[in-house]
């Protein structure tokens, strides 16, 4: 008997109008006629899919794009910046949040000495944008995905602590959703020029 291999959901861009999985896309829905992003894909109501890059924002944010796309027209069309940042800002609370959680349930440890005592253990790990280069060279030999987010400072307070540049993720689910979380949110720095 074969098994079938299961399918991706695939979503079209309207800037591009590419087809992508659906994980590479950004996906915003009409709500009393202003555009929210949806990061978990969860949102009720009529929605749109875009690539992470200015030339689809920009497209995209066409007023016959739009009441197209949303089957609607909005009372507030964003500037590209705009949406670009209210984008910005939904991901990283969502990175921050998940990060959050499962260090509350312990499948976040914080500092070198965690990641290493737990390196048979790490998913993923997130790094300080501002970690020393002897850090990074200390780290290297773990070989775990990883991404490179905000400051030490930052991440320091965001947990109650004094300064934290490496963060390793224990729990599988975590890391998976904070890992396409940070995917896109890196992608948008990237895309952006």
């Amino acid at each position: 008997m074969r098994v079938k291999a299961k399918s991706e959901p695939v979503r079209m861009c309207v800037g591009c109008r590419d087809r992508k999985r659906k994980e590479e896309l950004l996906r915003f829905v009409e709500r009393d006629g202003v555009l929210f992003f949806d990061p978990f894909y969860r949102a009720e109501g009529r929605g749109m899919n875009l690539c992470p890059s200015r030339r689809c924002f920009e497209r995209a944010l066409k007023k016959s794009v739009l009441d197209r796309a949303l089957r609607t027209s909005l009372a507030y069309v964003p500037s590209p910046e705009e949406l670009r940042d209210q984008v910005l800002d939904v991901l990283k609370d969502a990175i921050v949040n998940s990060l959050r959680m499962g260090y509350r349930f312990r499948g976040v440890v914080l500092g070198r000495e965690a990641v290493f005592r737990n390196a048979d253990r790490l998913s993923l790990l997130i790094l300080a944008e501002d970690l020393s280069e002897n850090s990074l060279r200390e780290i290297e030999p773990l070989e775990v995905e990883s991404y490179t987010l905000f400051t030490k400072e930052y991440w320091g307070e965001t947990f109650n602590r004094k300064p934290t540049g490496v963060i390793g993720v224990l729990d599988r689910g975590i890391a998976n959703k904070v890992s396409n979380l940070a995917e896109k949110f890196t992608a948008l720095y990237r895309r952006w020029s």
